[in-house]
């Protein structure tokens, strides 16, 4: 089983970030937490050595001096959990280039930023990269299609990092969590909506999509899964995480797009 004794975690300040660097924390790991939002360290998990480090993944001298201090502290990390995420609902009519850019650089260019800058001290440990994909990056959501599509990307980019990083020791994974209870759903800008006339059928739609989000598994036990398959000796690149959502993907490979489509659309569109 591959040890886990130092670990980045970008989205560290909440949801399933927050939950990965308890449960780490909880085992005695030493963990770099990087999140905009500095919490009183009171509200962690004891037991291993924390080091919050105030910084927004998107901001390039942010990002720069996040690394400098961490180099100060270790020469070596065993798993980067790549977590920093937001989502934006709309229709893709109504919503405006800016925010599109908005999505997808902080959902895929910083992570990419984030991947480049922890390589050199992956290497030295031989050791992990796991990006927070989701079930959407397979399942294409009505009205959050700039989410799946950056979540599409993760996906891609993991499976293209593993063979890329595999002869240096470091494995690269994306892991697919379906509905999970964080304040994500609080935090999704939904401002575009309203703007025509998908604004009824993209705020019911939503609605249905929070309320599945709101009765989701608990950030914990996502928790629990990601760092078990980060402790894997030989992963895969793509993991989905539930039984039902498992199956979910499953009939996606089965199926006819047409047919899935429509199930999508009866559901959510």
């Amino acid at each position: 089983m591959f040890q886990i004794k130092k670990a980045l975690v970008t989205g560290a300040s909440s949801g399933i970030g927050k939950a990965i660097a308890d449960q780490l924390l909880g085992e005695g790991c030493e963990v770099f937490a990087l999140s905009r939002r500095v919490l009183d360290e009171n509200q962690f998990q004891k037991g291993g050595t924390l080091h919050q480090i105030a910084c927004d993944i998107a901001d390039e001298q942010s990002l720069i001096e996040a690394f400098d201090q961490i180099k100060e502290k270790t020469d070596r990390l065993d798993v980067l959990f790549s977590n920093a995420g937001f989502g934006i609902a709309g229709a893709i009519a109504d919503t405006p280039k800016t925010q599109v850019i908005r999505q997808f650089d902080l959902n895929v260019f910083s992570a990419v930023e984030v991947i480049r800058k922890a390589i050199p001290l992956l290497e030295t440990a031989g050791g992990r990269i796991l990006l927070t994909s989701s079930v959407a990056a397979v399942v294409p959501l009505p009205f959050q299609s700039f989410y799946s599509a950056t979540k599409a990307s993760l996906n891609i980019l993991a499976q293209t990092l593993d063979t890329e990083l595999k002869p240096f020791g470091i494995r690269a994974i994306a892991v697919m969590p379906g509905d999970v209870s964080t304040n994500f759903t609080d935090h999704r800008d939904k401002k575009v909506c309203p703007v025509t006339h998908y604004g009824e059928r993209c705020e019911s739609s939503i609605a249905r999509m929070e309320k599945d989000e709101r009765e989701g598994t608990a950030p914990r036990v996502i928790a629990r899964k990601f760092i078990r398959i980060a402790k894997k000796n030989h992963p895969k690149p793509l993991y989905g995480l539930g039984f039902f959502y498992k199956c979910v993907l499953l009939l996606y490979k089965l199926l006819p797009v047409r047919l899935m489509n429509k199930l999508i659309a009866l559901l959510y569109g």
